[in-house]
């Protein structure tokens, strides 16, 4: 990596207009569709049928295989239908309006590690901050080697989302009581939060409630943009560097989204495992701007219905933020576990860009966090013949890509860079697959 004295140096507007506006629970929509497939790992396993009356917080599908996490009824009801969604199954639940809790949903029993880890393990939580690797897993490093170091990611780079910063605002308990806790069970030393400047109230509030907590340390960062990204924090925060292929845990550090603390603490504390979900509602199609805690699985029409309804006709939906969110076809599409906002546009600003030519003027790999060259990766995917492009493309370290859209987004072309880094790193793994795959049945023979 071309480490610099901060290894990010895009700028980006905030416009976090709602930024101090308090969090609101909405009603319970009329049904919930839940994924099975809404953290990164295997796919989880209905074991619920049609038919079946749920409560708010029981168990309708369990984890299967590595890195799986369980999934919560997250309004009371009756199984409509397990219908397919995607690649995986998605179960539907029509709301009796109740939201009646499950008799189940007690606080869990936890004395040593091992307890610990199987109750963060039940409680379905996964990265909130949009990667949704189950946190479970982030933690059993622990079993492999010290977790000397938590850094605690409050950065909240994209524009418009702010929802982390109402967690750390609003839920400043939660976070004194999920440090504590890792305190205890992972006996991690030190706490560093990090959180962009243009955050000064959760700085304050951070500050505040571990003014007399010498283990925690308040990081204030530069807000640039990917300042949350794993690389660009851990450097940023802690002037380390993860190498390729290197786990963080290799280095006695795990990152954790304040979000995901937070929902960790309060599961501790009541039991109900992660039903629902703090984002933000924006866009230039929204007619009220809000925060808004929604319940899992809730279709998108029906959250905008309860902050106020749309503007104008409305010409993209986006889960997450601008620079690295997805975009979904329908308003009717369900909120999943790592979904941190919803940010609708008008037609006029979704209109497509028109790409030419790339003018060779450095840009991408100027403002490339890591210092890689998107132009290398786009002239590589040309390459006709398999096995040079493959050698390109390790060659200039693809894989190393964190596919934030830097590129795309400086590019005075208005090439679409990132896309070409994706089906790039596409490229490479099922080829490295397949490579490895002949090398074991020739190993084999």
């Amino acid at each position: 990596m071309n480490l610099k004295k901060n290894i990010s140096i895009l700028k980006l507007p905030h416009l976090k207009k709602t930024a101090g506006m308090n969090s609101v629970r909405i009603s319970p929509p009329k049904e919930v569709l839940l994924p099975m497939n809404m953290h990164s790992g295997q796919a989880a396993v209905p074991i619920v049928a049609e038919g079946e009356h749920v409560r708010v917080g029981q168990l309708i599908a369990r984890e299967e295989g590595r890195n799986s996490s369980p999934v919560h009824a997250t309004v009371s009801g009756v199984v409509k239908a397990i219908e397919p969604f995607g690649p995986t199954v998605a179960i539907r639940i029509e709301s009796d309006g109740k939201m009646e809790k499950d008799p189940g949903v007690v606080p869990p029993e936890v004395h040593d590690l091992d307890e610990f880890l199987q109750a963060v393990r039940d409680s379905g939580i996964v990265g909130l901050g949009g990667a949704a690797f189950p946190l479970w897993a982030k933690l059993d490093a622990v079993r492999r080697s010290p977790i000397k170091t938590v850094l605690i990611n409050g950065a909240e780079c994209e524009p418009f989302i702010t929802s982390d910063n109402r967690t750390m605002i609003e839920h400043s308990d939660l976070i004194v009581k999920g440090v504590a806790l890792l305190k205890k069970y992972l006996l991690s030393e030190e706490f560093i939060i990090g959180i962009e400047r243009n955050k000064p109230d959760a700085i304050a509030e951070m500050n505040r409630v571990f003014a007399d907590d010498p283990s925690v340390t308040v990081k204030p960062l530069k807000s640039v943009y990917p300042q949350g990204a794993k690389q660009v924090l851990l450097y940023n925060a802690t002037g380390k560097v993860v190498g390729p292929g290197q786990r963080l845990a290799s280095l006695g550090v795990i990152i954790i989204n304040v979000t995901s603390l937070a929902k960790m603490a309060e599961f501790m504390e009541t039991g109900m495992p992660l039903v629902d979900k703090c984002l933000t509602l924006e866009g230039s199609a929204v007619k009220e701007p809000k925060n808004l805690v929604v319940p899992i699985g809730t279709p998108v029409s029906h959250i905008v219905e309860q902050a106020g309804g749309l503007c104008c006709e409305p010409g993209k939906l986006i889960f997450g933020g601008p620079m690295m969110g997805h975009t979904r076809e329908s308003m009717d599409s369900p909120i999943i576990k790592a979904t941190n906002a919803v940010i609708i546009f008008s037609e006029k600003d979704s209109q497509p860009v028109k790409s030419t030519a790339c003018i060779h003027c450095g840009r991408c790999v100027a403002n490339c966090p890591l210092g890689l060259n998107p132009t290398a990766f786009a002239r590589a995917m040309e390459i006709d013949d398999q096995e040079e492009r493959y050698a390109v493309l390790d060659k200039e370290n693809v894989m190393l890509c964190m596919e934030c859209g830097s590129c795309s987004y400086v590019c005075p072309a208005r090439r679409p860079l990132v896309d070409t880094n994706k089906d790039a790193k596409r490229f490479v793994k099922k080829t490295k697959a397949a490579k490895d795959a002949m090398e074991k049945k020739e190993g084999g023979n």
